[in-house]
């Protein structure tokens, strides 16, 4: 089971980092988004600001986690979150 690094929680939603604009923020796009569903974003903006650990080589940012839930809840399949 996948638990979060700062909270330690296992409340955890699988997907991926994308930017399809070099100018634009980089949003996570939820594992499960529905072939059909209406989104401009595709997912839920990243903070600007991002760590990345000189030992391990893991890099992280943020998104609030009241859009990361909406947005999961109205456009991705409830198998998948």
């Amino acid at each position: 089971m996948i638990h979060c690094l700062q909270c330690k929680g296992s409340n955890v939603a699988k997907g991926s980092v994308e930017n399809y604009e070099n100018h634009q923020a980089a949003i996570f796009r939820p594992q499960g988004l529905r072939t059909f569903t209406l989104t401009i974003a595709g997912g839920t903006q990243l903070e600007a600001e991002a760590f990345a650990c000189l030992d391990c080589g893991l890099v992280w940012s943020s998104t609030p986690a009241d859009k990361l839930a909406s947005f999961i809840q109205k456009h991705c399949d409830k198998a998948s979150a």
